[in-house]
């Protein structure tokens, strides 16, 4: 069985580079507190926000496959754990959050200090649900119900690699059935309380499936570049073209639904024409941030389908491995383009301490990933599907 499956046992070069990264990022964000706190927190909400959509899309991922019965995912199961195994470390990496509420939520914490009369009287309206005590509760909510299941389909999947008995898949079709409503809906809520109350007098239904489905092509993205890497290595033997195409399928769909909340999104709001709801496309279409938005068209939507609609490169590792790449650091661009405009005073696009939390939050993501996965085999060994799921074919 770890004859034909290799079991993952390096790791230390990436694991001690990760740390660094994360820890010189962290010793910027400290200078970075001196010298400009406010940009700091909208930086490192942008960073967390990229890392945390990425990991619950890949959670949403998992358990659409195992509620689908489907079988080519199995051979790529392991991975998508390893993204969702993610999510304790980001519970912990929200704590700095804590100390920037006031910086980034200052309007609905403090209404009374806003000067314009309808602002502040549009703000008091959603008090019952913008309120600190309720956020605190819901944001505990949302990782309570994402660790949970996170947590329970990555043990059960694992206890199966000691036992062919312990390999349970319809338990977890089971969990992933029952979990799949309370995952979407508290990703969504977490859209419209940590990103979208930056503006509380905006409101947008679309918004929560924009994020949503930037999340889950940015996890599919990560999934295939490290199945391109764990093949690469040896650690994954048995991938064929058929699953980096349906990879690059699941790419390419989602890439299109991504443009089309965001088209809809815009649409809809400027058909509506209503001074709350245009605010936040109004900031996004002046100056620097026009430019910017253009390149989040072209990068996140426009250079990614036109090279995904061919055929050959979904079937070559190495190409789609690039688009994937380039994909997902778009969706970082995309987190950047929810978060950083709001930041108060004209401000330049971008700071060097947007690098500095992306250091410190993806590095520490990236060692606490791969110190996860340590000392076992990159595939469910003992799950019926898995041969099923090697012998995967699509013209």
């Amino acid at each position: 069985m770890n004859r034909r499956f290799p079991i993952f046992r390096g790791g230390r070069t990436i694991v001690s580079r990760s740390l660094g990264l994360a820890l010189l990022g962290a010793l910027l964000l400290v200078i970075g507190a001196f010298v400009d706190r406010e940009r700091l927190f909208y930086a490192y909400l942008a960073a967390y926000a990229f890392a945390v959509t990425t990991a619950v899309g890949a959670l949403l991922f998992l358990m659409t496959c195992h509620a689908m019965n489907a079988t080519w995912p199995v051979a790529v199961r392991r991975l998508t754990e390893a993204i969702v195994g993610a999510l304790p470390l980001l519970c912990a990496l929200f704590v700095p959050l804590l100390f920037g509420l006031g910086a980034l939520y200052g309007e609905w914490l403090h209404p009374e200090s806003i000067h314009e009369e309808h602002v502040r009287a549009a703000v008091l309206h959603k008090t019952p649900y913008l309120n600190l005590p309720f956020f605190l509760v819901r944001t505990g909510f949302y990782f309570a119900v994402w660790l949970v299941f996170g947590a329970l389909l990555r043990r059960g999947s694992m206890k199966g690699d000691s036992s062919p008995a312990l390999a349970d898949s319809r338990r977890l079709r089971v969990i992933s059935v029952a979990g799949l409503p309370p995952v979407a809906l508290t990703l969504s809520f977490a859209a419209f309380d940590w990103l979208m109350s930056l503006a509380p007098t905006w409101v947008s239904t679309m918004f929560p499936v924009y994020v949503f489905g930037g999340g889950f092509v940015a996890a599919i993205a990560l999934l295939t570049v490290l199945a391109f890497a764990a093949e690469r290595a040896g650690l994954l033997p048995g991938l064929n073209a058929s699953h980096y195409y349906a990879l690059g399928r699941l790419l390419l769909t989602f890439t299109i639904f991504w443009a089309y909340a965001a088209f809809f999104q815009l649409l809809l709001i400027w058909i509506g024409n209503k001074p709350e709801e245009v605010e936040f496309y109004v900031l996004r279409s002046h100056g620097p941030w026009a430019v910017v938005s253009v390149v989040l068209v072209l990068t996140r939507f426009v250079i990614p389908f036109v090279i995904l609609l061919n055929y050959r490169i979904k079937r070559r590792p190495a190409w789609l491995s690039a688009v994937a790449a380039w994909i997902f650091v778009a969706h970082y661009l995309d987190m950047h383009w929810l978060v950083a405009p709001e930041a108060p005073g004209a401000r330049a696009p971008f700071h060097w301490l947007d690098a500095a939390a992306l250091l410190a939050v993806v590095g520490s993501c990236v060692a606490f990933t791969v110190l996860r996965v340590r000392g076992r085999p990159l595939v469910p060994v003992n799950d019926p599907a898995l041969p099923a799921a090697f012998r995967y074919e699509s013209v």
